[in-house]
C-alpha cells in the first residue's frame, strides 16, 4: 500500500494535474494533504477526476471551506482517529482542538513539526506531547520547505510541493515502512522517458 504525501499546494491546479499522473503511475491508494491546500475545489477534483482517496488536515492557509470539502468525503482527520485499510491515522492540524486521541496509531499527521519531533525546524510542543501519548510508527509533518527524514525520531516531511517535492510512504505486506521523497520535475521526466 502506497500513500502520497503532499504539503503546501496553495490551490495550484497545474501541480494537481501532474500529481494525478504520478499517483496513478505509483499506484497510490491514498493521498495525504498536510495543510496549506487552500482550495476546496482541488480536493473535489482529486477525488472525482483522479479517483483518489484523500485524508487531510488544516494548515495556516486553509479556510473552513477546505475543512468542509474534506469532511464531505470523510477525509478530515483533524483531531480524529481514522482507520484506512487497517492503518491507524491521527491528524493534528491548526484547528486548535484541545484533546487528541490517546490510542496508538501507525501514522500521525501534523501540519507543523514538534519541538523535539522534527527533521527541519522546531514549531509545536503540542505535537511532541501527542507523539509521546500515541507512539506512532511515523510522524509525517508539513511546514518543512525541503524533504527530510530523521529515522531516530521517526519523523518524515515531504517538503513543499510548491518547491517540487512530494513524499511516498509505502507500507509493505510485512508491515515495513519505506519512505521516499520525489522531485516532481525529475520524476515526470523519468516517467515520460519510460512511457515513450
Amino acid at each position: 500500500m502506497i500513500f502520497t504525501v503532499i504539503y503546501d499546494l496553495k490551490g495550484s491546479k497545474s501541480i494537481v494535474r501532474v500529481l494525478c499522473f504520478i499517483t496513478k503511475y505509483f499506484k497510490t491508494s491514498l493521498i495525504i494533504l498536510l495543510g496549506n491546500t487552500a482550495s476546496p475545489t482541488i480536493i473535489e477534483w482529486l477525488k472525482s477526476k483522479c479517483e483518489l482517496n484523500i485524508l487531510g488536515i488544516i494548515g495556516e492557509y486553509d479556510t473552513v471551506a477546505v475543512a468542509t470539502a474534506l469532511s464531505r468525503i470523510n477525509g478530515l482527520v483533524e483531531c480524529k482517529y481514522v482507520k484506512y485499510n487497517g492503518v491507524a491515522f491521527l491528524g493534528l492540524g491548526l484547528s486548535g482542538c484541545q484533546e487528541a486521541n490517546t490510542e496508538r496509531v501507525d501514522l500521525f499527521l501534523s501540519s507543523k513539526p514538534g519541538l523535539y519531533y522534527t527533521c527541519c525546524h522546531s514549531c509545536s510542543d503540542r505535537v511532541d506531547s501527542v507523539v509521546k501519548r500515541v507512539n506512532p510508527r511515523l510522524l509525517i509533518t508539513g511546514s518543512c520547505r525541503k524533504p527530510c527524514y530523521d529515522p531516530s525520531k521517526r519523523v518524515f516531511s515531504p517538503g513543499s510541493v510548491r518547491l517540487g517535492y512530494i513524499g511516498l510512504v509505502e507500507l509493505s505486506e510485512r508491515g515495513e515502512l519505506h519512505i521516499r521523497s520525489l522531485n516532481i520535475e525529475k520524476t515526470t521526466i523519468e516517467l515520460n522517458h519510460y512511457l515513450n
